[in-house]
């Protein structure tokens, strides 16, 4: 892949900027006049008056955060800007706006209310594009604005920003360590290794230690950046657009399913929640029944128990936050089972509910603070910044990639490749490379989560504490064949709030974003028996192709009907779900969850169901895309890491998984790599002989 080779990106016109204000002004406007006094009267405590103004006249224009989206939006595939530019295109015009909106007129003309039915109509269309349009351009307003550190907002709904300890004793206390990379001058670099690793994160932190270990010269070759203690600002912006992949613009081909993915210096292990879930037994017993006895063997125990004792993983350390404990008490009263997530905080209390943005106190035990350390102390070299292109193959052997650094080529020849690029890029770079398994890009699966939330008179604060430290099973075997959903509590700052708030009119959004800090969110993450596709696209990059079927859909409804019946025996004011034509319901406190009320509001949340462009649906786990097993016919790579085309080509990441994991994936993807990591040793020794 040559970007001299390729057109040149289309970018938006001046025109179609001015209708994407339009339409993000319509969503987060400047309040003025009657409209704000009458913000401020419903939402005033006495106090807070002035803070409530100065919020209510932020709006995504006046605030400097418009250009900003028209960047984010730029950033998106060819087909993509395309696609939703025509769209912009035609709402420039009177009669495009007569098409898609109903009215005779330049979109920009209209006034905001015409506007705001405008975007309420689409939001209820009965044409799915049309929804996904308008619930797209609504997510991506409402993220960019609640993500950038504006002072108004942040003293108005009381949240402090990035985390009062950043600059405290527990930053000062612990260091990072110090990372050299290599860097290509302008003529290019050619360079000669044992062994070149594509990736940085779970797989590819462990192959780089245990190969290092093994007296290999190991390179390391990560298409993210490391940012250093100092360098993690702990701003929602600053981390959604530097550490995650495509600066967190990442989703599904039709844009129904936003994916979160890492991209940066350890890749998912350094942004992820610290959970670190062992794979659940039967889940290995399905994976040895497709061939791959190795996974009900003493020895994958053994990789688990390596990984344990290198991360410090453990549960003794765990202090429930406040959203947490409402899980835990919820599942009690109810009689659900629930149980304590281990933490790889390396034996030591873990309170950072910014983990997501980095952790810059050095208390989660990601690759970059443990595996990607021992393959440095043991002469591992490593470049940041470089994407690799393809891996070079000659007479059937993988033997080198060639990557690109800030536009500079290097060649990297080598013994042995090994592809730990994550389920997006992985199988991307092996299409790339000229791989035909039928199977490379196939059987992706990615943990489709649906947010459910509940409003508490108590203080929350969903961003304080520990993320991640209970889980509920009740409903994770919906099918009665070991597929279901599991019950998590996420961490939440504004900008994951905003989102899932209901849109009806200016006002309302800014008067729900209020209620920030007591709101416990759950998450409901089912276990994906069906699967989707990636492929690449005219620019040798990934696109994902997943619809969410109606086996995993039902998983989703299980565990949303559970999740609102523990909130509301916990004690919550109110619940709702992120489906956009069913509306809160406001428990009674003198009957909670026997309310008949209650009941009806259950079984229509069922009927409605989870509907594509009506629900909210997100990713941060990618599995399964260049699946492991027994044969070339069903999987991408062999028992051994191996892939079935090329020799001395592997590949250790979390796309070798044979099914979804069912639980979060990152325990289980160190150990494969662990496991991985011997059989290629083995394989290499028993060469030499």
């Amino acid at each position: 892949m040559s970007s001299a080779s390729l057109p040149p990106k289309p970018q938006l016109s001046e025109e179609q900027k001015k209708v994407v204000y339009a339409i993000i002004d319509t969503f987060i406007p400047e309040l003025q006049d009657e409209e704000l006094e009458e913000f401020v009267r419903a939402n005033s405590d006495g106090t807070n008056d002035e803070a409530l103004r100065a919020f209510g006249r932020a709006g995504i224009m006046n605030e400097n955060v418009a250009p900003i989206v028209i960047d984010k939006l730029n950033s998106l595939p060819p087909e993509k800007i395309e696609e939703l530019g025509l769209v912009f295109k035609v709402l420039s015009t009177k009669v495009g706006t007569l098409a898609l909106a109903g009215t005779y007129a330049e979109f920009t003309s209209l006034s905001r209310e015409q506007r705001s039915q405008i975007v309420r109509s689409w939001a209820n269309s009965m044409i799915t594009p049309i929804r996904i349009f308008a619930r797209a351009m609504l997510s991506l307003a409402s993220i960019t604005f609640y993500t950038q550190p504006i002072e108004a907002l942040h003293k108005a709904i009381g949240y402090p920003g990035p985390d009062p300890e950043m600059h405290g004793e527990r930053f000062s206390t612990k260091t990072f360590p110090v990372y050299d990379f290599i860097q290509v001058p302008p003529e290019g670099l050619e360079l000669t290794f044992d062994v070149v690793i594509v990736g940085s994160g779970a797989g590819g932190g462990v192959m780089a230690a245990e190969l290092s270990k093994a007296g290999k010269r190991v390179l390391v070759i990560e298409k993210g950046h490391h940012y250093t203690q100092s360098e993690l600002t702990l701003v929602q912006a600053d981390a959604l657009a530097n550490l995650y992949e495509n600066g967190s613009m990442f989703t599904t081909s039709d844009g129904a399913l936003a994916i979160f993915a890492g991209s940066t210096w350890g890749g998912g292990t350094s942004i992820n929640w610290s959970a670190s879930l062992q794979l659940p037994y039967p889940v290995r017993e399905e994976w040895a029944k497709q061939g791959l006895p190795h996974f009900t063997s003493p020895a994958f125990q053994q990789s688990i128990d390596a990984v344990v004792e290198r991360l410090g993983i453990s549960d003794k350390y765990l202090k429930h936050n406040r959203a947490n404990s409402i899980l835990v008490e919820g599942c009690h009263k109810l009689g659900y089972p629930v149980k304590d997530i281990p933490q790889n905080t390396g034996h030591q209390e873990h309170a950072c509910g910014w983990c997501g943005f980095g952790c810059r106190f050095g208390e989660k035990h990601g690759t970059m603070m443990t595996y990607l350390q021992d393959a440095k102390n043991h002469g591992a070299k490593f470049m940041q910044d470089t994407f690799v292109e393809r891996v070079l193959i000659h007479k059937g052997r993988a033997v080198g990639v060639i990557a690109n650094q800030n536009g500079r080529k290097v060649t990297v020849k080598a013994n042995k490749v090994v592809v730990s690029a994550g389920s997006i890029h992985t199988p991307a770079l092996l299409k790339r490379s000229g791989l035909k398994n039928k199977n490379v890009g196939r059987h992706l699966h990615l943990h489709p989560v649906c947010y459910v939330f509940g409003k508490f008179e108590e203080k929350i604060e969903c961003y304080q504490g520990s993320i991640m430290t209970a889980v509920s099973t009740v409903s994770e075997n919906t099918d009665r064949h070991g597929y279901g959903a599991k019950i998590e509590v996420p961490s939440h700052h504004p900008g994951l709030n905003a989102p899932f708030i209901k849109w009806t009119s200016a006002g309302d959004h800014k008067s729900q974003m209020l209620d920030l800090n007591h709101i416990a969110p759950l998450i409901v993450l089912a276990r994906d028996r069906d699967g989707g596709t990636v492929e690449i696209g005219p620019d040798g990059l990934p696109r994902v192709h997943y619809t969410v079927s109606k086996h995993d859909t039902a998983s989703l409804d299980e565990g949303i009907d559970y999740s609102l019946r523990l909130l509301v025996a916990a004690g919550a004011k109110s619940v709702w779900t992120t489906q956009r034509n069913v509306d809160p319901f406001v428990v009674n406190p003198a009957l909670g969850y026997d309310d008949p009320a209650f009941e009806k509001y259950l079984a229509e949340v069922k009927r409605v169901s989870v509907k594509v462009g009506s629900t909210f649906l997100g990713a941060a786990h990618q599995m399964g895309s260049c699946r492991m097993g027994s044969s070339p016919k069903n999987s991408a790579i062999k028992p051994t890491g191996e892939t079935w085309d090329v020799k001395d080509l592997y590949v250790a990441d979390a796309s070798a998984f044979p099914t979804a994991s069912g639980v979060n994936p990152m325990l289980t993807t160190l150990a494969m790599a662990y496991s991985i990591a011997q059989f290629f040793k083995k394989a290499d020794s028993s060469a030499k002989l």
